[in-house]
């Protein structure tokens, strides 16, 4: 049986606090939305994606903008959200290599 190498705690933290935000179902559904999207968006906009209210939908932006998922414009009152698709994907990229290359090693 192969070992697998041993993650250190901050990154094994962040990958938790990555899946975990990605892991709530309006939450993914935003970031499909966002996939969707060439320019950035309000949350109002984004209220069709989910089957929760505005307040809703800017509590689940607010946690994606945590994790860096997405990034917030703020031009006076109104906030506007774009995906932050290289981040995204290098992440997952990077964790799917991981996979990949342990079933190669076994």
């Amino acid at each position: 049986m192969h070992k697998m190498p041993l993650m250190n705690t901050p990154e094994v933290q962040e990958l938790a606090d990555l899946l975990k935000a990605l892991g709530e179902v309006n939450r993914l559904s935003l970031v499909c939305k966002l996939c969707e999207c060439n320019t950035p968006q309000n949350a109002m906009c984004l209220c069709e994606c989910c089957s929760v209210d505005a307040s809703g939908v800017s509590r689940h932006l607010k946690v994606l903008s945590q994790e860096g998922i997405v990034s917030v414009e703020k031009r006076g009152r109104e906030r506007s959200y774009s995906l932050n698709r290289a981040y995204v994907a290098s992440q997952l990229r990077e964790r799917a290599d991981k996979i990949e290359h342990m079933e190669e090693a076994s």
